[in-house]
């Protein structure tokens, strides 16, 4: 499990030369701090920044983002053009790869024929005993089918890696899409219902009724499984069985052949994450006609596929998905999803490129800094808590102390010797990449946990926890401005990068992380009146962004975003902490008219400005366990007795909260 912040920039050496700090033009001095302080903070901007036609969003990240693009495209036309890269080198792989992708006469030339092998192979299905093996096939592959299989850290034993298989196979984004019943949720099953029998079409098959068949069969499928708030919770999906359980539990989905098949030797146990979901999949494969299920497979290999392939594919493939779902009107040029493409398939690669060209270790050795800074706050902070037990402080300060932290790329890089890119078909490298990280992760079974791995590329402008490793990480790329500008003041780093950093390191104790142990193990550490005082405390918040509404229907799930509301609350309390600390070593001055304390809360306030399309709000409400930028500041700040000293705020204004409804947990 990794938790982050859901932010997305771009290059770690690229300088911001319009500002340094805060963006004083962004500001809109119409609106007061105590009205509406994400206005405040970022009105100006907000109005005069339209969303441009290939975005579902807009904000400053996006900017970043866009010179990050510049430079990772004159790395890969670079590495395409280089006519002296040795063979099976790094240069070599992304250089083909790039190149591939760019030749869109070859795809079109190729149109559906590099899928035909898959759907023959469905349509040779002679009788049920036959799907299992196939459907081992396509997990291999990256085709998504029925559900889902992986090999991970053991949640309770985090020492070792144990097998791991959930619910999967939708082709809607959430399972809740397929049971709301308001005026958009229902046009969007009928687009959806339209996009496959588009699809299917332009592959030559199909029939009259293949759209509702599909949605029904997957309406079947969704049914059992976990929503997205239930799948927060980690102790409800370790369900340790053994081999022989698990065999025995599901015959139809005959488990020993599918094992053999993506050739997993026998293991002991494994976990499964929704039985509920299973028993009811174990069911439909006994009852499902057979056509029925090669129809859905069929399915499942042209909604994989279809990106990789011609160009009226890809284009309906964006139609559905980001026109609408997110309200995207236009493609991004061929440059820039090739950039995402690299990323996807020889990302490592890539990013060995990247560094090379970028990072700085002045900027590690500073950020490095911060976080001794944010750690030794968050220590005062919790030694400071009156609801916390002694007992309990003593184990959250053992954890804390245990932190391991990562920045910039990986100290060994991931070995692609064994990758093949070949100038087939862009299709075809998809899967050999597939299969590549399906075997890698195959191989991970029975070995020592490598705790050298990252979970992101250092090209991702992001941030993550993982509580099974105990550990933050920081790519190189969100090393730069706006989250850390080595020309700016304090006060405006410790609120951006600041709060990044204290986000991480709080979700070591949101609602989820406080289940891990300092060793990565799920378990309790807590007294159980500490327990209870944490969970009324963390309701407080629930029902907070439960009353925050986007629109007359559509409000904030405060218990899916419970663990970044904490994390963003905790986070900037404790980043605060550390500025007050600083403050004492380095006086602050007032700048621009601000003080120190509010440019702080300024600084955080414009990483979030964000222009978002209506479909798209409505996708990240539905399945995003982050809250929208904007509700991200007022619902923060709006909890902060700093904040309110700091920009007078006063009961009667909006950003007021009574003492009594503000959430105080770390």
């Amino acid at each position: 499990m990794i938790c982050c912040t859901g932010l997305f920039l771009g290059l770690a050496f690229v300088q911001n030369t319009k500002q340094k700090g805060i963006d004083i033009a962004a500001i809109d001095k119409a609106v007061q701090p105590g009205a509406d302080f994400y206005r405040f903070a970022n009105g100006t901007w907000l109005k005069e920044n339209p969303i441009p036609a290939s975005e579902s969003r807009w904000g400053s990240f996006n900017i970043v983002a866009e010179r990050n693009n510049l430079v990772l495209r004159e790395i890969l036309e670079s590495v395409a053009n280089d006519k002296t890269a040795t063979k099976g080198s790094a240069k070599d792989k992304v250089g083909t790869f790039y190149r591939l992708f760019l030749d869109e006469a070859k795809r079109e030339k190729q149109g559906v024929s590099p899928a035909k092998a898959d759907l023959d192979d469905i349509n040779n299905l002679k009788n049920k005993n036959e799907i299992i093996p196939l459907i081992a096939k396509f997990h291999r592959k990256g085709i998504r089918s029925f559900f889902g299989f992986y090999i991970g850290q053991d949640l309770k034993n985090s020492t070792t890696y144990i097998p791991y298989i959930s619910q999967g196979g939708l082709g809607l984004p959430d399972r809740d899409y397929y049971f709301k019943t308001d005026a958009k949720s229902q046009k969007t099953k009928e687009e959806y219902v339209k996009h496959v029998d588009e699809i299917a079409k332009l592959f030559g098959l199909g029939s009259a009724q293949f759209g509702q068949d599909i949605l029904a069969f997957e309406m079947a499928l969704a049914k059992p499984s976990m929503n997205r708030t239930e799948r927060r919770n980690q102790e409800k999906q370790y369900n340790k069985r053994s081999y022989n359980q698990l065999v025995q539990a599901y015959p139809a989905i005959d488990f020993k052949t599918y094992f053999s098949e993506i050739k997993l030797s026998k293991f002991d146990s494994l976990i499964v994450s929704q039985p509920a979901f299973f028993e009811a999949l174990n069911q439909m494969l006994t009852t499902q006609s057979l056509e029925s299920i090669k129809a859905y497979l069929n399915w499942n290999v042209m909604n994989t596929s279809a990106g990789y392939l011609n160009s009226a594919l890809e284009k309906q493939n964006f139609y559905f998905y980001s026109t609408v779902l997110t309200g995207t009107t236009e493609q991004k040029p061929l440059w820039k999803r090739g950039i995402a493409a690299s990323n996807s398939i020889v990302g490592e690669l890539l990013g060995q490129l990247f560094v090379e060209k970028t990072f700085t270790p002045e900027s590690k050795k500073r950020v490095n800094a911060m976080v001794d800074d944010i750690v030794a706050a968050f220590k005062v902070r919790i030694n400071g808590l009156t609801w916390m037990s002694n007992e309990t402080k003593e184990k959250a300060l053992v954890k804390l102390a245990s932190f391991n932290r990562k920045f910039g790329y990986p100290d060994k890089w991931k070995d692609y010797s064994k990758l093949d890119i070949k100038d087939d078909s862009y299709l075809a490298n998809q899967y050999r990449a597939a299969e590549f990280g399906f075997q890698d992760m195959i191989n991970n079974l029975g070995n020592p946990i490598d705790r050298g791995r990252w979970g992101m590329l250092p090209q991702t402008v992001n941030a993550y926890y993982s509580p099974t490793l105990n550990e933050i990480v920081f790519p190189a790329a969100i090393m730069q401005p706006p989250f850390f500008d080595a020309d700016a003041d304090d006060a405006v780093n410790y609120g951006s990068i600041g709060a990044v950093i204290g986000h991480e390191l709080t979700h070591g104790f949101d609602d989820q992380g406080a289940k891990y142990g300092a060793d990565g193990n799920l378990k309790s550490w807590w007294t159980e009146e500490d327990k209870r005082l944490f969970e009324g405390k963390t309701k407080v918040l629930v029902n907070q962004f439960n009353n925050y509404y986007v629109s007359d229907s559509l409000h904030i799930n405060g218990e899916l975003t419970l663990g970044e509301n904490i994390a963003d609350l905790g986070g900037l309390t404790i980043a605060y902490e550390a500025y007050q600390m600083r403050l004492k070593k380095n006086a602050g001055t007032v700048i621009n008219g601000f003080t120190p304390e509010q440019r702080f809360f300024i600084g955080f306030a414009q990483i979030w400005k964000n222009n978002v399309r209506p479909e798209a709000l409505r996708q990240l409400i539905l399945t995003d366990p982050h809250s929208p930028g904007e509700f991200r500041v007022l619902g923060t700040l709006s909890n902060m007795p700093q904040f309110y000293e700091a920009f007078g705020i006063k009961e009667g204004d909006k950003m007021h909260r009574n003492s009594a409804d503000r959430a105080d947990i770390w």
